[in-house]
């Protein structure tokens, strides 16, 4: 299951998520989804990349667990 995929069945916006999880920029979770899109867009960033205190407060505000959506950062559009 993508961060997308996730943040959708939280019934979150990316709006929403950016609010709960306390990052300013308005782009980034767009960036972090977009790093599934094909093409994939010269300004998308792999969710990989994100900070563990970050990945923290975003299993938090999407309901999963740590595991949880690491696991779901290594699927394809499931």
């Amino acid at each position: 299951m993508t961060l997308r995929a996730m943040r959708e069945r939280a019934g979150l916006s990316q709006q929403d998520l950016r609010a709960k999880v306390g990052i300013n920029s308005i782009s980034y979770f767009w960036a972090l989804e977009a790093w599934d899109s094909t093409p994939r867009p010269k300004r998308a960033r792999d969710p990989h990349t994100m900070r563990l205190d970050t990945a923290k407060r975003v299993s938090e505000a999407l309901g999963v667990s740590l595991d949880e959506l690491w696991d779901g950062l290594d699927c394809q559009g499931d």
